[in-house]
């Protein structure tokens, strides 16, 4: 996880604002980290396709949503600005176009 942290390139000027403007977003009380009742108010695991056939729970399934973005940082359930940054990275890296991240994004 470390290493490709360190050799994949950054996010550019456009995709760090969208990234940016998504967390501002999601952090409705502007306490600079999304917890997960943020999360659970826009993201509906029930609708899952490994909930939906039975092999998962809702529960089951958020649980690992938001592991997700604990890419090189603290594991306490909560989600960071840089975590946030860090884990959209990683995604934008198989993208090459910044207008389809833009709307994988929005």
């Amino acid at each position: 996880e470390e290493f490709i942290q360190g050799v994949r390139d950054p996010l550019s000027d456009r995709r760090r604002a969208l990234v940016d403007m998504a967390f501002a977003k999601l952090d409705k009380d502007g306490s600079g980290t999304i917890d997960p009742e943020e999360i659970a108010s826009v993201y509906d695991a029930s609708k899952h396709p490994e909930v939906i056939e039975g092999r998962k729970t809702p529960e089951q399934v958020f649980a690992e949503f938001m592991e997700t973005f604990e890419v090189g940082g603290d594991h306490d359930g909560k989600v960071t600005l840089k975590e946030f940054q860090d884990y959209y990275t990683n995604v934008g890296a198989n993208i090459p176009d910044d207008d389809y991240f833009e709307l994988m994004i929005r």
